[in-house]
C-alpha cells in the first residue's frame, strides 16, 4: 500500500491560516503596546499573505477554495478593507452557509461598514446555527442599539444575563443600555 502524498495546496492553505491568526495576535498587542515598528511588520506580512491567496484562489476548488475566500476575508478584515472582506466571506459562505465563523466575521466587516440591518441578519444566522453565546447576544443588541431599537437590545441582554449571569461583560452592557445617555 502507497501513502497518500499531500496535497501541496491544502497544506500551504494551512500554514498561511495559522500564520494569519498568529499575525493577528501579535497586531493587537503592537496595537495595545503603541508599538508602530511590529505592526507596521505585521501589516507588511498580511499584504504579502493576501498576495499568496490570489495565486491560491486561482488554483483553489471546492472547500479549497472556500478556506482560500475565508482567509482572504480575515486578511482584508485585519488590514481594515471591509468591502473586500464582505465580498470575500459572502463568497465562501456559498460553499459553506452554516459556518459560524464565517458568519461572525462577516458580521464584524459589515458593523465595520455600518451595514447594521444586513449585521442584525447575519448574527441572527449566527445564533441559528451555533447557538447563543454572551458575545453573540452582546452583538446583536450592539446592533439593535445602532438601529435605534433600545428596547429589543435591553430584552436581549436581559435574557443574557438571566442564562449567562456570571457574565460580567453582559452585566456591563445592559446596565449601559438603561443608562439614560442611550436612550
Amino acid at each position: 500500500m502507497t501513502a497518500e502524498r499531500p496535497d501541496p495546496l491544502k497544506s500551504r492553505l494551512l500554514a498561511l491560516s495559522e500564520e494569519i491568526v498568529d499575525l493577528s495576535d501579535r497586531l493587537e498587542e503592537a496595537e495595545a503596546g503603541d508599538d508602530d515598528r511590529k505592526a507596521h511588520h505585521c501589516v507588511k506580512r498580511l499584504r504579502s499573505i493576501g498576495d499568496e491567496l490570489v495565486d491560491c484562489l486561482e488554483q483553489a476548488t471546492g472547500d479549497d477554495l472556500a478556506y482560500a475566500r475565508f482567509m482572504m476575508g480575515s486578511v482584508c478584515s485585519l488590514l481594515g478593507f471591509w468591502e473586500q472582506a464582505e465580498s470575500s466571506y459572502r463568497r465562501a459562505l456559498e460553499t459553506w452557509p452554516d459556518h459560524v465563523g464565517l458568519l461572525n466575521e462577516l458580521f464584524d466587516a459589515l458593523v465595520a461598514q455600518r451595514k447594521y440591518a444586513e449585521a442584525e441578519t447575519v448574527i441572527r444566522q449566527s445564533i441559528r446555527h451555533g447557538g447563543e453565546t454572551p458575545l453573540i447576544l452582546r452583538n446583536l443588541a450592539a446592533v439593535l442599539v445602532h438601529m435605534k431599537r433600545i428596547n429589543e437590545a435591553r430584552i436581549v441582554m436581559i435574557n443574557c444575563t438571566a442564562r449567562f449571569p456570571d457574565d460580567g461583560e453582559s452585566r456591563a452592557f445592559l446596565k449601559q443600555i438603561d443608562s439614560p445617555v442611550s436612550s
